[in-house]
């Protein structure tokens, strides 16, 4: 085929299905439904099957302890940064390198640690894994209570990593995770089943 025919080909071809746009726009295919971003995040977190509830910064502990009690959760691992939380469960604060605290850390039921920022078009929630706050106190345990304050709630994953960058000298964190629930595989048979690598329930805390 001659190069005259190829070009004669898609002349035709954009006189037919003629391009919509030359430059490349950014638009947003999950349409909210809600107009307000915490009630967009929370139909989302429900959807993506976290367990929601809200509080306010004065009742946290209260709804933590309400938690662990329904649970009967016995251990709870911490970060540093939520050490001080009274509760009468035993706590294992995260605070040395994995190999000093494997005979527990596997072992612990539970984690509690707090998530920057919540994504609402997504329902899920981010966390950035830092020396206060290691990344596998997010992924061993087999339930989650993750902390939200509903000002870090963002408008879509672009917001948020701006908002990262903003607070970080206009670079990223080494590592972000993005979580939307509770950890889940379709590996066999195609059929979803949740908490099969990771947390099995999660519960998330907006105040």
């Amino acid at each position: 085929m001659s190069k005259e025919i190829i070009l004669n080909n898609v002349k035709n071809a954009l006189n037919k299905n003629p391009l919509q746009s030359n430059s490349g726009v950014y638009t947003d295919i999950l349409k909210p439904i809600e107009n307000d971003m915490v009630q967009e995040y929370k139909r989302g977190q429900e959807v993506n099957k976290a367990i929601l509830i809200e509080s306010t910064k004065d009742d946290l502990e209260n709804a933590i302890k309400s938690i662990l009690e329904k649970e009967n959760i016995k251990q709870v691992l911490l970060p540093k940064s939520l050490q001080d939380i009274s509760i009468t469960q035993e706590k294992i604060i995260y605070n040395k390198p994995v190999d000093e605290l494997r005979n527990t850390l596997f072992q612990v039921e539970c984690g509690i640690f707090e998530a920057n920022y919540g994504v609402s078009n997504l329902g899920i929630f981010s966390v950035a894994s830092n020396s206060d706050q290691p990344r596998l106190l997010s992924l061993i345990t087999k339930y989650n209570i993750v902390l939200l304050k509903k000002e870090n709630i963002k408008e879509n994953l672009s917001t948020t990593l701006q908002a990262y960058k903003k607070e970080n000298g206009d670079k990223l964190p080494t590592n972000i995770l993005f979580i939307a629930g509770p950890s889940r595989t379709a590996d066999i048979e195609f059929q979803v089943v949740l908490g099969v690598h990771g947390p099995q329930i999660v519960y998330v805390i907006l105040y």
